[in-house]
């Protein structure tokens, strides 16, 4: 990677990681007299970040499936589920659920979910393209519908989660533990 590709990955990323965006970049820019990314170009940095993320991030979830796996085909596991969100309180409108090997402490899967998203909401042509917006209800029982989402993928992915471990947070709990019985 060339250096003013490296430093305007690194930016974004940086920026990504700390929960700002163009805006922010451009104004601490302006504040050290540094030129900055057109929003343009902002954009592209993220959709090429964002590829590279998913792509390792999948590549984790499938060498820790594998070390489960081990040479079976298909095998039985213990799981923990957490939810995080954005924002604290009830009011996130976006959060992602994780699933952890209890034997290995590695990600087995995971959920992102959002409520709203500004590229889907414009109702343009580019938004038709673009689907991200995959839960609707209260950000309290996201982790419930994260762990169902999570729980059905499994069959996909060759395992079975046989124990569940929770952090005994999720006000549905019960709610969990039919999705559980349903999908076994």
């Amino acid at each position: 990677m060339k250096g003013s590709c490296l430093i305007n990955s690194s930016i974004v990323l940086g920026l990504r990681i700390i929960g700002k965006g163009f805006s922010a970049g451009k104004k601490l820019c302006a504040f050290l007299g540094l030129p900055f990314l057109s929003k343009l170009a902002f954009r592209n940095q993220e959709r090429k970040l964002l590829k590279a993320t998913e792509r390792v991030a999948q590549e984790n979830i499938n060498a820790a499936l594998s070390e489960i796996k081990g040479s079976n085909s298909f095998t039985k596991c213990g799981i923990s589920i957490d939810g995080t969100w954005q924002r604290r309180g009830y009011s996130s409108l976006n959060g992602c659920v994780s699933a952890i090997s209890v034997d290995t402490g590695k990600i087995l899967d995971i959920e992102v979910m959002t409520q709203y998203c500004h590229i889907c909401a414009k109702g343009n042509s580019q938004s038709s393209k673009h689907v991200c917006s995959n839960y609707k209800g209260s950000a309290g029982n996201m982790e419930v519908v994260g762990a169902y989402r999570i729980f059905e993928r499994s069959n996909v992915r060759n395992v079975q989660y046989n124990e569940y471990y929770g952090d005994g947070d999720s006000k549905d709990m019960n709610l969990l533990k039919t999705f559980m019985e349903l999908i076994q």
